[in-house]
């Protein structure tokens, strides 16, 4: 028989047959056999997740098909990541949680408004670490080795134990590892756009090293029979050095860079939970509070020299030439985040079961964004810069330092940004009859949401449409609402029940800068927008519990969508903002099945199928039209699943079991902006991919676990992130290279794992 698979996704450990809406969860067991390390693994085996995924830890996650962009940093996130209790979501750029010692993947389609709150709009993914346990000292060590085709070699080291410090009283949890990803993208030599200098000093085969290590030590203590607390500090560094993206016109994995690119990211962790026994009730509450640095810079040639030709030179505006010279671009960022959760739930078998819960976040993001140009003061377009600030000082009257003080930055926003938010939520479940249950949940939240956006042209120089305010504009605004979750569930025996769930999610509304807003073309503020989700599902196990089957028939309205012009309008880059647009909507289906054909051979599938699309013909603050029809960017119509494990017991006289799986996944073909889906840019297509891995393991009675693995068999050239926003700029040069940029997935690669468990 299949075994049972409990989730928390209800707040609630339960059968993941009896919650009624589509879930799909991966075990401890399930994560280590199917080799998952990080998202970009998972997420192939997740048919209603899609990701974009352009280099390592800068990652958009799409669930049902739900998007307008991948790189729109400023509005929240619709699918909401968690980490045990915690939110920790970050649009754009979604933590990517190293799966290490890990209890269980959740991933929860359709909105989780009333339970997850704001970032859940379409979605949530849990990841949920194992605990100490009262059980004895175990523990478990992992060491894999993997070689990539024209690539350099990569390897991991993994261990936890679990050590009992006090008999059923203290537990402790360590967990530690150390992964070294080799490259396979090569910096070939090249010249600039103008053609005056090349990359000679950066050339270097297999460029993209990644590297990430970190580790998590909890402690549980049992007080008494009846309340325990948890406490645990987890935290994870990575830096990934060089470029993912390949260019087209100089072969798959090549490309010319002028600058050695990097991005690192830091985050920890730190949480308690305590939970209690009322006896009417279980108690839980919990605060953490997360910590998170990304800094990166990047190659900056392409846009400088176009902007200095296009800008400089063909308009003759004196500020923006900087005589061929080029730079970098550059953040550096940081986020606060801390949450507080209390919530109440009913215990016992009776007919009626609740739950109510308060939660307090507050947010406090930080970035400094800008270009940066070693040359910068030599240049035409210092002189004219310190020109304005003589000026700005001696004529307007303004108090702008003259001569300006001496810098590399050629452009900087200082953006600053505090959210604070109070919800209150509850659930309520009732029997009718023993097999008719229905459940009604509501959650009210308020917000107050604070920004800064400060921007100087070079540093040092309010751009001078904004030089009365210093380049400073504040924002403010305060909003709250109710959401409503309704579903009814009947259960014809203990193996099969039929649900119907109608659930609401809601991403916070904002402010766009005052100087923009000035012009009436975007508003000072932007509302929340909503989506409505509408689910009839089936919850089905057959032929003694052997196979499961479930699907789920859906349709989501997404209303008041926020859209953001990240570029600007009409070449002034100071105006955009975001601003509420009308509807868009998605239907499809989700189909989940496993069948335990025989004692050794296990059958998986999942399968998406939707039809994500823009009803109704709108503009967008630019005037730009978005035609009737246009389908939602980065929304795969059909996304496959499917894995066949086989295990042989005690082969050839091993005293333990030889097994074998081998899976694979396709998704269709996506448009990778809103721009491309509105005028249905073929080079802006995402091609469709089949993506295959094999492996073969040896799983001893000693406690001894030894697998090879291959990983992308086919060697697909499958592309996680293309990018043709700036094919204008080498096109400007009559350059055919720097267009249409694509980051693909590692080729194939063959690996080895050695894993010891101990009791």
């Amino acid at each position: 028989m299949l075994e049972e698979v409990i989730v928390t996704a209800t707040r609630r450990a339960v059968n993941l047959q009896d919650v009624p809406h589509s879930i799909t969860a991966f075990t401890t067991a399930d994560i280590e056999r199917q080799a998952f390390k990080n998202m970009e693994d998972y997420v192939k085996a997740l048919p209603s997740l899609a990701l974009v995924n352009s280099l390592p830890g800068r990652n958009a996650l799409v669930m049902r098909g739900i998007a307008t962009g991948s790189q729109e940093f400023r509005t929240d996130s619709q699918v909401a990541v968690y980490l045990d209790e915690q939110p920790m979501t970050t649009n754009s750029q979604q933590v990517d949680v190293r799966l290490v010692d890990i209890e269980r993947l959740e991933v929860l389609p359709g909105p989780q408004g009333t339970l997850f709150g704001s970032a859940s709009q379409t979605g949530t993914l849990r990841i949920i670490t194992n605990k100490p346990t009262f059980d004895g000292l175990s523990g478990q060590m992992d060491v894999s080795i993997l070689t990539t085709k024209d690539g350099e070699e990569s390897y991991d080291v993994t261990g936890h134990i679990n050590v009992p410090v006090l008999d059923d009283k203290l537990a402790m949890r360590f967990v530690g590892f150390y992964a070294h990803e080799g490259g396979y993208v090569d910096n070939i030599l090249g010249p600039t756009l103008e053609g005056s200098r090349d990359n000679a000093a950066v050339v270097e085969e297999d460029f993209n090293d990644y590297d990430s290590y970190g580790g998590r030590i909890a402690a549980q203590w049992r007080i008494s029979n009846n309340w325990s607390t948890l406490v645990s500090l987890i935290g994870q560094e990575s830096e990934a050095d060089g470029s993912w993206e390949t260019d087209p016109e100089l072969g798959d994995f090549k490309i010319t860079r002028f600058f050695e690119e990097y991005r690192e990211d830091d985050w920890w962790q730190a949480s308690l939970t305590a939970t209690g026994d009322l006896g009417f009730a279980s108690l839980t509450a919990n605060v953490s509070y997360f910590d998170r640095e990304i800094a990166y810079e990047f190659d900056n040639m392409t846009y400088e020299q176009f902007k200095d030709s296009f800008f400089g030179v063909y308009y003759g505006l004196a500020l923006y030439n900087t005589e061929y010279t080029f730079g970098t671009i550059f953040n550096d960022q940081h986020q606060d985040r801390f949450s507080a959760e209390v919530r109440l739930t009913s215990q016992g078998d009776s007919r009626l079961r609740w739950l109510i819960g308060l939660f307090f976040e507050d947010v406090y993001d930080e970035w400094f964004y800008g270009a940066k140009n070693p040359d910068l003061m030599s240049t035409i377009g210092w002189a004219t810069a310190n020109a304005y600030a003589y000026y700005a000082k001696y004529t307007g009257g303004y108090d702008v330092q003259y001569p300006l003080p001496p810098t590399d930055i050629g452009f900087s926003n200082t953006f600053e940004r505090t959210i604070k938010q109070i919800a209150v939520y509850g659930e309520i479940n009732f029997n009718l009859t023993d097999a008719w249950t229905v459940t009604g949940g509501a959650r009210w939240f308020e917000y107050d949401r604070e920004e800064l956006d400060n921007w100087q042209f070079p540093q040092g120089l309010p751009p001078f449409g904004s030089i009365g305010t210093g380049g400073t504009y504040t924002a403010d605004g305060k909003d709250d609402d109710v959401l409503f979750k309704l579903s009814t569930q009947y259960r014809f025996d203990p193996d099969r029940m039929v649900y119907f769930t109608f659930s609401q999610g809601f991403r916070l509304g904002g402010s766009n800068s005052q100087r923009a807003a000035s012009t009436g073309i975007v508003p000072l503020d932007f509302e929340p927008d909503e989506l409505n989700n509408y689910e009839l599902g089936l919850k089905s196990e057959w032929f003694n519990n052997t196979l499961l089957l479930n699907l789920a028939l859906f349709y989501m309205e997404w209303d008041k969508i926020q859209l953001d012009n990240g570029g600007g309008i009409n070449g002034q880059w100071w105006l955009r903002g975001t601003v509420n647009g009308r509807t868009a909507e998605t239907s499809g289906a989700e189909i989940n099945a496993t069948w335990q054909a025989t004692e050794n051979l296990l059958l998986q599938l999942s399968v998406f199928v939707a039809d994500p699309e823009f009803p109704d013909e709108f503009s967008l603050a630019t005037g730009e039209v978005i035609p009737a029809g246009t389908p939602m960017p980065l929304s795969p119509e059909s996304k496959y699943w499917a894995a066949i494990d086989y295990t042989v017991p005690n082969a050839f006289g091993l005293n333990g079991n030889l097994w074998f799986r081998i899976d694979a996944s396709y998704q269709d073909a996506v448009f990778n902006t809103l721009e491309s889906a509105r005028t249905n840019d073929r080079e802006g297509l995402i091609p469709s991919y089949s993506i295959g891995n094999a492996q073969i393991g040896v799983s001893l009675t000693n406690g001894w676990d030894i697998s090879l693995i291959v990983r992308n068999i086919w060697d697909e050239d499958a592309v996680n992130s293309l990018d043709n926003g700036g094919n204008g700029e080498p096109q400007w040069f009559g350059d055919p290279r720097y267009q249409n940029l694509r980051t693909y997935q590692r080729p194939r690669s063959v690996g080895l794992n050695f894993r010891k468990r101990f009791e």
